[in-house]
């Protein structure tokens, strides 16, 4: 399959996002919240955007694409990011970003039944099954070796429900019909959402202060507002590149259980791989070959 500026973008954006978890779960071990950390993070993030965009249009934008943006707020940042931030704390980080990668084939499943001209194939169906073979030997496994406790359980099914709801805000915005720019969209979402996630984080999970706190919780929240800084924009481009489908795009994420797993192995201490947390990784990065192979003449 001919590699186009849409799934250029979207590999980009995929390996941004490989390397959040580790930073995530750093920036949660300095006594933050998930709902606290998600809603600074996102907010500092619009803030950014908002500025950079100079509000140029803001309120015009907002009314004549309300209900993408209610979309994208409501769906794809305050219920998708609060299950991935109370799931990635779970879990350990290296099974997360591993189950992380099975966005890809539950998005392809989602545009089938949703987006048009989108539908499986039989090369999709087989790919399907492989990723999902090796979701359940990561599944089964701990980090340990051992089979995961009801917490963990807990913690996989919350990534589940994030990709799930991500998914198909991905196809909302990729059947938009209006012209949004992908950096105002970035910015709107990323501010109101935050803002949305954060309050909800005080009256749940207290207050936390982000004040006087060591340097490695500023180091892991720059790094993880830098990523969604320039991953979502890169990803929104991607979805309104013309000539892209969802599917194919979304595909683009299985880079993310290699990359994000090795980074967390690689960084955080008593994280180390296992013969079925590999094996598993393995048959989903097996499936992202089966998916885009080409057909023979």
């Amino acid at each position: 399959m001919k590699i186009g500026k849409g799934l250029w973008l979207a590999i980009a954006a995929s390996v941004l996002w490989a390397i959040v978890n580790p930073f995530i779960k750093a920036g949660l071990s300095y006594d933050m919240t998930p709902m606290n950390f998600a809603g600074l993070r996102f907010t500092a993030v619009g803030i950014i955007l908002l500025v950079y965009t100079r509000l140029m249009g803001t309120w015009t934008g907002l009314r004549a694409h309300g209900k993408l943006f209610f979309t994208l707020v409501t769906v794809n940042m305050f219920m998708g990011y609060t299950a991935f931030y109370f799931g990635v704390d779970l879990v350990s980080s290296a099974i997360s970003s591993i189950v992380m990668g099975i966005t890809p084939l539950v998005n392809v499943l989602l545009a089938h039944f949703v987006a048009r001209n989108d539908k499986l194939t039989r090369r999709k169906v087989v790919a399907l099954m492989v990723s999902l073979a090796g979701l359940l030997l990561i599944v089964g496994t701990g980090n340990d070796g051992r089979p995961l406790d009801a917490k963990g359980m807990l913690g996989i099914l919350l990534l589940l429900l994030n990709i799930i709801l991500q998914g198909w805000a991905a196809i909302r915005v990729s059947e938009e019909s209006g012209r949004v720019d992908p950096v105002f969209l970035n910015a709107v979402q990323m501010f109101f959402g935050g803002l949305m996630i954060y309050g909800v984080g005080l009256g749940v999970e207290g207050y936390h202060s982000f004040i006087g706190l060591p340097g490695g919780f500023y180091g892991s929240l720059g790094v993880l507002v830098f990523v969604s800084v320039f991953a979502f924009s890169f990803w929104f481009t991607a979805l309104r590149t013309p000539g892209t489908k969802v599917s194919d795009i979304n595909m683009c994420r299985l880079i993310n259980p290699v990359l994000g797993a090795v980074l967390s192995w690689t960084m955080l201490a008593g994280e180390s791989p296992t013969v079925s947390t590999v094996a598993g990784m393995a048959l989903i990065v097996g499936s992202l070959l089966i998916y885009f192979r080409q057909p023979a003449k």
